[in-house]
């Protein structure tokens, strides 16, 4: 029974859920209608990070679109059917997710002073770029010597 699962089991299945939520509307939305998503606070304007910034930002968008989303989905089903491959997907998932958030930090430290680049990411990027840091790190980790709790 689906009610009978590890709490690490709903930590996935959560996480997972929601970040397919925030990349269709984040990620795959900005590749389409790059202002609309800067206009709902998802994306930064290229008056903070430059006509390049906002191009770069579109590619994470479209990368997103055709990897990540795709193994965030297949993880969901997955993990949610008790399907042993959903392990591999799931470790894919932490691992692109400590990846990509690690990039961004690393962007947000070595970016500012390039020529239009003015972005100052507030409390709440840092906390929401960790959170997928730790989320990856941790589930990683807790794959390697639980991941068979989490079909069983």
């Amino acid at each position: 029974m689906l009610l009978d699962r590890p709490l690490p089991f709903w930590i996935f299945i959560v996480f997972i859920a929601i970040t397919i939520l925030l990349m269709l509307i984040g990620q795959t939305m900005s590749v389409f209608d790059y202002d609309l998503t800067v206009q709902l606070g998802l994306q930064e304007s290229s008056e903070q990070v430059g006509t390049f910034g906002v191009q770069v930002n579109r590619a994470f968008g479209a990368g997103d679109t055709v990897v990540y989303i795709p193994l965030l989905i297949a993880s969901l089903v997955g993990l949610l059917m008790k399907k042993r491959w959903s392990l591999l997907s799931t470790a894919a998932v932490a691992g692109i997710s400590v990846y990509w958030s690690s990039t961004v930090c690393f962007i947000f430290l070595f970016s500012p002073g390039s020529l239009g680049y003015n972005y100052v990411p507030g409390l709440d990027i840092w906390i929401f770029v960790a959170a997928y840091v730790i989320f990856g790190i941790w589930g990683l980790i807790y794959l390697i010597f639980y991941g068979e709790s989490l079909i069983k």
